[in-house]
Formats: structure tokens, C-alpha cells, sequence
């Protein structure tokens, strides 16, 4: 966890200044627990921070090797007091620098001849790109994957980072963003990951597993020379610290995302409610133009995702006051109005699988978190039905994606399945 706040274009809510969020001690273990069948000589934790996973590889592998790196100047004598009292025997060398510094294989192979293990919490920020990001990404044989090099998440770098300094038959465990799990964007990126590294687990964590903020984070154990996997074990830790069983999926599924939610809600829903058609096939989906800050200058009311309060849920709403009529004067901007019989569903939103209504009357003017769904009007009742069923909400809420704010594509929306 490195960057101080000039390297940083944009920092996650609930981080601190180096846009770190701290690991609870329970997760530490978790992660720890997760690499098993191993006896590790040396141990890398980069971006140690505070020593949460630190010390729970020293409290599981007692006297390794274990070298800590991190920017932060503060954090070194007390990554040195926690090393000699979770485990006296244990040799322990400290590097001062960013974790992503192109200096860092030469100092790493001052420290030790080699590292078969890697720990690894990284900032969940995007950072200002510098030039030697490309070596970190070509070296872990990513560069082919990433549509845009200059807006690429820091776990990603971090990841990359540990791949390339670990040795051959070597094992990485790192918390990563919901991000490079699911969103589209980094669909190559698993892809490239799950053919040239063996993934040996990917385990969805609660949010509020960190202090300070509820990012959705994963695990990932990561196999380096070890042979691909052909099937990958997904599961997911509940905030009552209750592990799920696995569930295998292919690789091509996986590719897809690597999330227990979104498989599991897949497979029950392919058996207990089997589709004859998707949304889309029958369905105009359209999102509002207007962003929040346009939409409070606007001199006309516009209709958002806090307008679809939780208990509309699955209801006909009388809009009016939104917008009586398709006629009057709209500032001269482009917008997207709903009318009678079309359905609305939040696009963004913690809880925006609970904000889906139908307009009953009224043409309201939507914000661009707000979906407009237009249906034939034998289906109307129908799909808002489907969709703020139980059954609706759970499918909707496992394609959500997103560290804070959850999101809905929506390429995934039109792929909702709709029973007869």
C-alpha cells in the first residue's frame, strides 16, 4: 500500500492519506489460512502498512524470512516490534520505498536470494501513471490485456508486481477490488491471469472487512509455475465469519467473473426458474442523461435514484410531479423522459436491486442513474413483477459490480431472464 497523495489521481472513500485501507485481523488470518499446503522460506508482504498480514504469516509459518515494503517512513519500527514479538526467530528486513518503484527488484535481491511466498493488501486507488508501470505490467505478461495503461487499479499493479518478483513454484495471497473481478473492463486481464498463473481460489469478502469503509474485496491465491487450473474453487466468507462451500466453475465462466454471487445466483436460477426469454429480446432500455449536478441546476424537476425510495419497490407511481406532459421547455437539453407503463430501475446504489418501480402517470425527466425500461404493454406487469420479485432482486444484486457504489451494466440488464 503505497502512493502518498500527489501520486494519486483519485482515492476510495474510507482510505487514509496514502489510499490504504487497513485489514482487519480476522481477514489477515483468513488469508493466511487460505495458502495452504505450503512451508514458505521467505515471505514478501508489499505495501505492509500497519502488519495485519504480516503477523498473521508469522503467527501460521513462525521463523520465516519475511521482508516488509512500504512507503511510509512511520510504519518501519513498527513493523520491526511486530515482527519480534509474533515470532522471535524469525529474520525480518525492512525497504523503505513506493512498492512499485522500478528500484525494487534490485533492493529486494539485496535482502534475500529469492521469495516463494507474497502477502499482499494493496490501495484501492487508481494512480497518476509513470513510465515504469508498463515493465511491471509486460514482465507479469499483462500488457496485451489492459485497453488503457494510463487508468489501471493499483491492486493490479500490486499483483503484477508480486508475480514478477516472486521465484518459480512460488504462491501469492492479495485482497483486490471487486473490480478486477467482475467489471468488463478487466475481462482480458482474468482471462490472460487464469491461462498463464494457476488461480487456486477466489473467496468474496464482507463488506466492512476493513476499518473505515465497506469496499467489496476478494482473496485470490495465486499459484506462480504451477499449471493453469481447469476449474476454479469459488467461495464466499459472510460477515458472521461463516465460510461457504466451494463452487467449481470453468475457466470460461470464470473469465467472465470470478465472483461466488454471481455463480451461485446462476446455477440456482438456471434450475428453479428456468428462462424462455431475456429482457432484452422484448425490451428498449435506456439510461437518463442528465448527471446529478446537472440535475439540480436544471429549472425542471428531474427524477433520481433518492426518488425511488424502498418501499415503492415493484409498484405503479403516480410521477406527475416530475413532469405532467411530454410538451414544455427543456432548457434546450437533450434529455430522456418515461412515460406511462415504463419501468425504472437505479443503475447505481448500494441497495439499487430494492429501486425498481413503474410509472403509473406522469413523464419524468431521469437522471443517468436511473434505467428507463419500455416493454409491450401485455409485458409491463410482468417484468416489474420479475424484476422486484425476491427472485428479481437476488438476480440483479449478483450482477451489481463495484468497490463503494455498486453498478449495473447495462449489457448485463438485457440479459435478464424473464419466465412465462
Amino acid at each position: 500500500m503505497v502512493h502518498n497523495t500527489s501520486q494519486t489521481q483519485r482515492k476510495s472513500e474510507g482510505s487514509d492519506h496514502l489510499g490504504r485501507y487497513y485489514t482487519k485481523l480476522n481477514i489477515g488470518g483468513l488469508l493466511i489460512a487460505q495458502m495452504s499446503g505450503i512451508a514458505p522460506n521467505s515471505v514478501l508482504d508489499l505495501g505492509a502498512g500497519a502488519g495485519s498480514l504480516s503477523r498473521a504469516a508469522l503467527q501460521k509459518w513462525g521463523n520465516i524470512e519475511l521482508v516488509t515494503v512500504d512507503v511510509d517512513e512511520e510504519v518501519r519500527l513498527h513493523l520491526k516490534r511486530l515482527a519480534r514479538a509474533a515470532a522471535p526467530g524469525a529474520k525480518h528486513s525492512h525497504i523503505h520505498v513506493d512498492a512499485l518503484s522500478d528500484r525494487l527488484p534490485r533492493l529486494l535481491s539485496a535482502k534475500t536470494n529469492s521469495i516463494d511466498t507474497a502477502i499482499c493488501n494493496p490501495p484501492f486507488i487508481i494512480p497518476q501513471w509513470r513510465t515504469g508501470f508498463a515493465e511491471i505490467i509486460e514482465d507479469a505478461g499483462f500488457s496485451g490485456c489492459l485497453p488503457v495503461l494510463s487508468d489501471v487499479d493499483a491492486a493490479l499493479l500490486f499483483l503484477a508486481q508480486n508475480l514478477r518478483l516472486l521465484s518459480e513454484r512460488s504462491t501469492l495471497g492479495i485482497i483486490v477490488p471487486d473490480s478486477l473481478i467482475s467489471a468488463s473492463k478487466y475481462r482480458l486481464f482474468r482471462k490472460e491471469l487464469l491461462q498463464k498463473y494457476a488461480v487456486q481460489r477466489a473467496i468474496r469478502l464482507p463488506r466492512h472487512s476493513f476499518l473505515g469503509t465497506d469496499a467489496q474485496a476478494y482473496i485470490l491465491v495465486i499459484g506462480k509455475g504451477a499449471t493453469a487450473s481447469e476449474k476454479i474453487p469459488l467461495q464466499k466468507f459472510d460477515a458472521h465469519s461463516r465460510m461457504s462451500s466451494e463452487l467449481l466453475v470453468g475457466v470460461e465462466d470464470a473469465i467472465d467473473r470470478l465472483d461466488f454471487e454471481y455463480h451461485a445466483q446462476r446455477q440456482g436460477s438456471a434450475v428453479l426458474h428456468p428462462a424462455t426469454l431475456v429482457l432484452g429480446s422484448i425490451a428498449d432500455i435506456k439510461r437518463g442523461s442528465l448527471s446529478s449536478s446537472e440535475s439540480r441546476s436544471m429549472p425542471f424537476p428531474v427524477l433520481h435514484t433518492t426518488d425511488i425510495t424502498v418501499d415503492l419497490t415493484g409498484h405503479w407511481c403516480d410521477l406527475s410531479e416530475f413532469g405532467e406532459s411530454t410538451d414544455g421547455s427543456f432548457a434546450g437539453r437533450h434529455v430522456v423522459l418515461a412515460k406511462p407503463g415504463d419501468i425504472l430501475l437505479a443503475r447505481i446504489g448500494r441497495n439499487l436491486e430494492q429501486k425498481v418501480i413503474g410509472v403509473a402517470a406522469g413523464f419524468p425527466i431521469l437522471s443517468d442513474c436511473v434505467y428507463r425500461i419500455r416493454v409491450p404493454p401485455a409485458a409491463q406487469k410482468q417484468v416489474l413483477t420479475q424484476l422486484s420479485s425476491i427472485h428479481g432482486q437476488a438476480w440483479l444484486r449478483s450482477r451489481c459490480y463495484g468497490v463503494s457504489a455498486q453498478q449495473l451494466s447495462k449489457a448485463d440488464l438485457l440479459t435478464f431472464p424473464l419466465s412465462c
